[in-house]
C-alpha cells in the first residue's frame, strides 16, 4: 500500500484494512521517521597571495571527487598550523563564519581559515595549483567552496 496512491479497490487486505475503515488512506502507512545525519566537522584553508589562492584537486574516490577544493584539515588548529609553517599569516580581514553544508548522508560543519602570503612558493606541490579567484569561481569547485571564496 502506498499513501500517497492507495489502490484499495485492488488490495487483497480491503476488508481489513484500518486506513480505508477509518477514512485514513491519505495518512497511513505512515512515513517512516527520519534518520538523524552523521555530524561532521573540517577546516579549509584558504591561503592567499594577493587575488590567488591555493586549491587542491580532490582524489576521484572521495566527496567532490575531480573538484578543487582548498586544503582541508580535521580542526582550525591544524589549518593554522599547516599555513604558518609555510609563512603564511592571519589575514586581519579573513574572519569569515563557518557554515553548515548538508548531503544526503551527512552533515558538514565547515570553519573557513584564511591566511594571507606575502610570497607565494615557487612551486605548488602535486595536485595543486594557485589560481585567481576569480578563474576558480569558473572552475569545477564544489558549491561550499564557491560560497567561501566568495565571502573571502
Amino acid at each position: 500500500c502506498i499513501r500517497t496512491k492507495p489502490d484499495c479497490g485492488g488490495c487483497p487486505v480491503r476488508s481489513d484494512c484500518v486506513a480505508r475503515l477509518a477514512n485514513r488512506t491519505g495518512e497511513l502507512p505512515a512515513p517512516r521517521p527520519a534518520k538523524p545525519l552523521p555530524e561532521r566537522h573540517a577546516a579549509f584553508l584558504l591561503l592567499r597571495h594577493g587575488n590567488d589562492i591555493l586549491l587542491e584537486k580532490r582524489p576521484a574516490q572521495s566527496v567532490w571527487g575531480g573538484l578543487w577544493c582548498p586544503p582541508q584539515f580535521d580542526s582550525r588548529e591544524a589549518a593554522l598550523a599547516w599555513g604558518e609553517d609555510l609563512g603564511a599569516a592571519a589575514d586581519k580581514d579573513g574572519l569569515l563564519s563557518p557554515f553548515t553544508h548538508t548531503f544526503t548522508h551527512f552533515r558538514l560543519h565547515i570553519t573557513p581559515v584564511q591566511l594571507s602570503m606575502s610570497r607565494k612558493p615557487q612551486r605548488a606541490a602535486p595536485g595543486s595549483a594557485w589560481l585567481d579567484v576569480e578563474d576558480a569561481l569558473q572552475g569545477a569547485i564544489p558549491a561550499p567552496v564557491r560560497k567561501m571564496l566568495r565571502r573571502a
